[in-house]
């Protein structure tokens, strides 16, 4: 057989990384429920290397919400991106791993929280009237002044408003010292000095959890942006709302401030794992509302330096053109961040005076991004109430029980084939069973690679898969007996058997295949699930059934006169 050495390379290649793969999601779900839910807490990061469980495995809510547009215009054709922009940007608040958010038609939003532990307060987040907010960026030495306010708080030194204030020039030192250590602060890729320090109680809550002696260990900066690591957003989160700190900034007049999370992380060092996310210094009370917001589109720069670039061109209605007005012109150079929902979407500069209504945001933008920013802007307008019309809950109780049913109805249905295939086809059926158990295990596999959600419907499509995969077996090795049956040798019977075979094959599963891209398209919430499985599952199938199989066979017996089949 030509390149057998190859051919067997390949196949171990594919075992290995399927083996690396699968590692994660074995290692997170043989912990205990306290454990994992640490994990999610501290470490979110790593749950995207594993398979996660759906809504009906894990429990959690599943909400239906319709939009009511009896209030809106006809030609707001696009209130479904907008609606669907500000829940997207609520539900990230809630901290729900892998959440399902899916249109539905040109009036509903499904959304899936799985493992959700608080329904009410969920509802109330997703159902709240949409804030944007214009707030002005407070300049480095004001943001560096508190932080050095939280440091002293935090690691227990005076912090009152005299120490804060003559404590300037230590804080501008203090940050030239450490934009000198960047490479190794931010970009090193070394554990946060924080982590050394931080000591959590069993069972304490998220305000108090974050039990450090320096709250700059938590930062670093990117340019002049201060940026956290995502592992530590919950710990500076838990300072920012500490009541001593927040006593100690009003005691230093900086109480009229506050602390926002962008929406945009980074990843600096290229290949690496570790992504940051922008922290801003904003005056608290907003310049101007999004209220002011006529209209937002996305287009191409066609003059000046940012020519072919992305833009935003934004216009306002008359109340907002005043205030736009009087805003830029007496903040000059100064940036203005556009915060939807308590989040940063945008911080552009003030490079001028901007009258009449008409501005215009500028930047890096590709054209998506541009037109993502677009909705949120018209987002904040958004006339048109968000209605749950049908919500599900479902316990986790009601889940495992699910797990436990559906793995033993696989395990009898597996039992059977198992008993069949090692009786009726001996030891060409173990070696079919092999294939199908590699085939099981490389569908896992990918769907923990693209971090898919395996549902109850996706294990239906698991036990169909293995049906699916011993039939090919069966096709194939009929095929074979009957060519052994006219008198060919072994070689020639299983290369013939296979060849005969490959069209029926091909037939049935590139039809089985349409079939799935359609409900995957079409589908909504477990049957989604359900296609996903399916296409993962008929791709991995045709492989295993049609190389690796052969390939073991023909290893096997090539150099035997008879089949054990």
């Amino acid at each position: 057989m030509k390149n057998v050495g190859l051919r067997f390379g390949i196949l171990f290649a594919v075992i290995a990384v399927t083996v690396v793969l699968l590692i994660p999601s074995f290692q997170f779900y043989s912990k205990s429920e306290y454990e994992q839910e640490q994990i999610r807490r501290d470490n979110p990061a790593s749950l995207k290397r594993i398979l996660n469980l759906g809504l009906d495995l894990q429990g959690g809510m599943r909400l239906v919400l319709e939009i009511d547009r009896s209030k809106l215009d006809a030609n707001d054709k696009d209130v479904i991106d907008r609606a669907y922009a500000i829940i997207e940007n609520r539900i990230n608040q809630l901290g729900v791993a892998e959440p399902v958010l899916q249109k539905q038609g040109r009036d509903r939003i499904i959304v899936e929280l799985p493992g959700i532990k608080d329904e009410k307060v969920a509802k109330e987040i997703i159902g709240k009237t949409a804030q944007l907010e214009f707030n002005l960026v407070r300049d480095e030495a004001m943001r560096e002044r508190a932080i050095t306010v939280i440091e002293n708080t935090v690691s227990g030194r005076a912090d009152t408003t005299e120490a804060a204030g003559g404590a300037e020039d230590e804080a501008e030192d203090a940050r030239e010292r450490e934009k000198s250590e960047l490479a190794d602060r931010l970009f090193g890729g070394s554990e946060s000095a924080a982590d050394t320090e931080t000591a959590q109680a069993e069972g304490e809550s998220s305000e108090t959890a974050a039990a450090v002696t320096s709250f700059r260990a938590l930062t670093g900066y990117y340019g002049e942006a201060l940026v956290v690591r995502q592992e530590d957003v919950r710990r500076v989160d838990a300072i920012l709302q500490r009541d001593d700190v927040r006593r100690a900034l009003d005691r230093a007049g900086l109480g009229g401030n506050v602390f926002l999370w962008s929406n945009e992380t980074i990843t600096p060092e290229r290949g690496s794992n570790v992504t940051y996310k922008f922290l801003y210094y904003l005056k608290a009370t907003p310049e101007m509302r999004g209220s002011v917001i006529k209209n937002a589109s996305a287009t191409i720069d066609q003059s000046g330096r940012n020519a072919g670039k992305a833009k935003v061109d934004i216009e306002m209605n008359a109340k907002g053109a005043r205030d736009f007005t009087r805003v830029t012109g007496a903040n000059i150079n100064k940036q203005l961040a556009i915060v939807l929902d308590g989040t940063v979407y945008s911080a552009p500069r003030i490079v001028s005076r901007i009258a009449g209504g008409r501005a215009e945001i500028t930047g890096s933008y590709t054209l998506e991004e541009a037109k993502a920013l677009a909705i949120i802007l018209r987002a904040g307008a958004l006339p048109a109430p968000v209605h749950i019309i049908e919500e599900r809950t479902v316990g986790p109780s009601l889940g495992q029980d699910a797990i436990q049913k559906g793995l033993l109805a696989g395990a009898i249905g597996t039992a059977f084939i198992v008993v069949f295939m090692l009786v009726y086809y001996k030891f060409s059926g173990l070696i079919a069973l092999f294939a199908l158990a590699l085939n099981i295990a490389v569908v896992l596999a990918v769907m923990a690679a693209v971090n898919a959600t395996l549902t109850l419907p996706g294990i239906a499509g698991l036990i169909l898969l293995v049906g699916m995969g011993i039939d090919a077996n069966v096709i194939i090795f009929e095929r074979i007996k009957e060519e052994a049956a006219l008198g060919k040798t072994v070689r020639s019977s299983i290369d013939s058997g296979y060849s005969n075979a490959l069209s029926t094959i091909l037939d049935s599963n590139i039809t089985t295949l349409f079939v799935a891209f359609i409900l995957l398209w079409k589908g909504t919430g477990p049957i989604r699930g359900f296609a996903i499985t399916l296409i993962f599952g008929i791709s991995a199938s045709l492989f295993t059934a049609l190389f690796v199989a052969k390939l073991i066979m023909t290893s096997m017996f090539q150099k035997k006169a008879k089949l054990s089949i």
